[in-house]
């Protein structure tokens, strides 16, 4: 049997241009990458109906530590022929957690209970939503897999959005990452008008259309007027904490330029 090559020998040999990252996948705790590389072909993808160029590097480039103290020496591996069958290209993992929670109300006790579930992507948190019944939040939990990896944005990889271009309420702006898994920021783009004309439009395509001579209920005023506190807060603080990026009807993802 041919010996086979190292990553570094095959950009060698291949040229680094035709040596290609094309994802990575999780084996035990650790993340591996998978190559394209052009030239350089395995028996195992063309006998299984696979790309016959992916190759897996099963190299570990750093020492690592482990809690009880064993060291984990570095090794430089053979690249390893790649194919998908059998192999997750993404871990999936579902944790819930029931909980029950006190609240002194009307000169009483009020006990409730609750649930949080969470979803991981090859060990990293990418989704969280709350549910109080185990088997719906299971449920709804595999449903929001199949959303999360048909939806334009990137959950499992978010810092790829940083930075993305898209129209909200049909106004140019960019995406910056929330203050939990899956929740993002809109920051105005101001390339196309100045920053007080975004703000006005965006108030006014988001507010509702009444009748002028509309007479308002006292608890429907304070309403209004508490969400005007809240519009002119987030304008003087410069960006949209919109929260999920499941929440969406307002956001076109795609603006290209």
């Amino acid at each position: 049997m041919d010996k086979g090559l190292r990553l570094e020998e095959a950009r060698k040999k291949f040229g680094k241009e035709n040596v290609r990252k094309i994802f990575d996948i999780q084996i035990g705790d650790e993340m591996f990458s998978v190559y394209s590389i052009e030239g350089y072909e395995h028996q195992l993808g063309k006998a299984n109906g696979c790309p016959d160029t992916w190759w897996l590097d099963y190299s570990t480039y750093n020492t690592t530590v482990d809690s009880d103290g064993t060291i984990n020496e570095s090794r430089i591996r053979e690249l390893i022929p790649y194919i998908d069958k059998g192999v997750h290209r993404v871990c999936w993992g579902i944790d819930y957690q029931q909980y029950n929670s006190t609240k002194y109300k009307f000169s009483g006790w009020d006990i409730r209970n609750g649930g949080i579930c969470k979803i991981t992507a090859n060990g990293k948190p990418v989704y969280k939503f709350h549910y109080r019944d185990l088997r719906g939040a299971l449920a709804v939990a595999s449903s929001k897999i199949d959303e999360l990896i048909e939806h334009p944005f990137d959950f499992i990889n978010p810092e790829n959005e940083v930075g993305r271009k898209i129209w909200y309420y049909g106004l140019p702006a960019t995406i910056l990452l929330g203050y939990e898994p899956g929740e993002i920021r809109i920051k105005p783009d101001y390339s196309y008008m100045a920053s007080d004309e975004w703000w006005k439009e965006l108030e006014r395509r988001q507010s509702r259309v009444t009748p002028k001579n509309r007479v308002y209920a006292d608890d429907e005023k304070e309403e209004e007027e508490r969400d005007k506190e809240r519009f002119e807060e987030t304008k003087d603080y410069g960006e949209i904490n919109h929260g999920s990026a499941f929440y969406d009807g307002m956001i076109n993802w795609f603006r290209n330029e």
